[in-house]
């Protein structure tokens, strides 16, 4: 099992600007000891043909020396030229003397070419090269020269006049290990330099990256934390904007989510209210029913009034659970449509046929206005008559006795248009935004108001964008209502959600019409 230490340099070796550094100073390390070791040995080789090329010059002006000695002492007619020892000590060994000590600065060794004897070899002063910092190179190798000068009399080491010579210089004292020592000292040197220059640069390096990593990392925090408006600034590194812009994206969608979700709640907390506050009515009024019937104290016609009233009651709550079961499964989306081919007339006929009577109890004309030829469409019969019976019984419920209330319908080319009008008191400007709410009845229509649950424009709502088509109203106050169903001949189902506006609003996203702006135009 790793021990805490062990985790904590692990830990400490998986951060990114550790990386950072140790990867670019292993880069500058290896590069200066790939550096160094082909510089050492280029140097070397440098070296020691620079010395063995010096040491074939210093042979060469050996050659030169001992030539010159020669062809002065013929000369001046000197008698020892032909002594050969006189001839080693006065011709050959200064030269080799000179060049030894002076030019060389190593051991030269002349010899008679005839007979390979020693004519003389001279060894430098180590002493003094060495207080110049000299050392003998063992990497040097000896080079030479052969040679002949004419003397002008056989002898057995000159035959026919020629004396031959071989010049060697060898062993020499140079400067190259103090020269590669002082170059080593230099590479060290400036790799120390290189490698903290290297480290230098990869804290920089890693600061300009991993900051704006950092300031990523804590305002992902902070969003963790619930503070939902905090966003990532540009930093001018493209990867890393880049990165940031992705995270702004998606935290506007997690901040806007979120809000639907909020929203989503706070609607479920007042659709569960207004559906117990809905419920709270009928089932208090059955309650309070069936205890005065269960003490035994009413009559006979007061019990039969309690029954007709109990039945009211349950048939409002059987209304109304059928209303909340089909709104829940429309904006589920698992209410399914039976779309077929018909005549719009036909549906809306029906709609004015059954709502007659209702009309002529409340003393209220309903009138229909549909054209001569049949307006043929795809649609769910039964959708739109529950659609348009939503539509009328609001109308008719908010209708004044005396007042007025039309259907029309009209026939375009892209779309069939069903409009509902009434001379009702209208609807507020205010309470416009509201009126495709659930369980929303606004507050201008008095005992109408309390009469309803408020579900019938939301279902009209889901019904029209079920069919892909809008639902717009148009209103004013102490003039009346008009309703405007827009079904497109193309089915393009599309949901949206009820728009804040003026006296005139649509559900959907189709444009208005001139009818909608103009008020109560039919």
């Amino acid at each position: 099992m790793p021990s805490p230490r062990t985790d904590t340099t692990l830990g400490f070796l998986r951060r990114l600007d550790v990386r950072l550094v140790l990867g670019l100073s292993s880069m500058a390390l290896v590069a200066l000891l790939v550096s160094g070791v082909a510089l050492s040995q280029i140097l070397t080789g440098y070296f020691v043909q620079q010395a063995e090329d010096q040491l074939l010059a210093a042979a060469n002006s050996t050659e030169s020396l001992i030539r010159d000695a020669i062809a002065n002492a013929k000369e001046e007619g000197s008698p020892d030229l032909y002594t050969r020892e006189l001839r080693n000590d006065n011709y050959i060994r200064p030269a080799a003397t000179i060049a030894a000590n002076q030019i060389a600065r190593a051991t030269v060794t002349v010899r008679y070419a005839v007979d390979g004897s020693l004519a003389v070899q001279m060894t430098p002063d180590t002493q003094q090269f060495e207080k110049q910092g000299l050392a003998l190179d063992p990497d040097v190798g000896p080079r030479g020269v052969e040679f002949s000068v004419d003397i002008g009399q056989d002898e057995p080491l000159a035959p026919h006049g020629q004396l031959a010579l071989s010049v060697t210089v060898s062993d020499a004292y140079t400067s190259r290990a103090a020269t590669l020592a002082q170059v080593r000292g230099t590479l060290v040197a400036a790799g120390i330099i290189a490698l903290a220059g290297s480290i230098l640069l990869g804290l920089l390096v890693a600061r300009q990256l991993t900051s704006p990593l950092n300031r990523l990392r804590r305002v992902s925090r902070r969003l963790a934390q619930g503070e939902l408006e905090e966003r990532v600034p540009p930093f001018g590194v493209v990867e890393i904007d880049q990165l940031g812009s992705q995270f702004n994206v998606m935290a506007d969608r997690l901040s806007e989510s979120l809000r639907l979700l909020e929203a989503d709640r706070d609607r479920l907390r007042e659709f569960v209210a207004d559906v117990s506050h809905e419920l709270r009515t009928p089932i208090a009024a059955l309650r309070t029913f069936t205890e005065l019937q269960r003490d035994g104290s009413v009559d006979e016609a007061t019990r039969q009034e309690f029954l007709a009233r109990s039945s009211e009651q349950l048939r409002r709550l059987e209304w109304l659970s059928t209303n909340l079961l089909d709104l829940s499964r429309i904006e589920a989306g698992i209410f399914p449509l039976d779309i077929r081919e018909g005549d719009l007339r036909e549906p809306l006929r029906a709609v004015v046929e059954a709502h007659a009577d209702v009309a002529e109890r409340r003393s209220v004309t309903l009138t229909s206005a549909v054209p001569s030829e049949p307006v043929l469409l795809r649609f769910d019969r039964e959708r739109i008559v529950q659609l348009v019976s939503n539509l009328v019984e609001n109308a008719l419920k908010f209708t004044q006795p005396g007042g007025e209330v039309a259907l029309t319908v009209s026939d375009l080319p892209d779309e069939a248009v069903i409009k509902v009008r009434d001379s009702g008191p209208g609807i507020p400007e205010s309470e416009m935004p509201r009126i495709f709410e659930r369980f929303y009845r606004g507050t201008n229509v008095g005992e109408a108001r309390a009469s309803g649950s408020g579900l019938g424009l939301a279902i009209a709502r889901s019904i029209v964008e079920m069919h892909g088509g809008s639902i717009e109203v148009a209103s004013v106050v102490g003039s009346g209502t008009v309703f405007g169903v827009h079904l497109p001949r193309s089915r393009e189902p599309v949901l949206t959600e009820p728009v804040d506006g003026g006296p005139a609003q649509r559900a959907g996203n189709r444009p208005e019409t001139e009818g909608a702006r103009g008020g109560l135009k039919a």
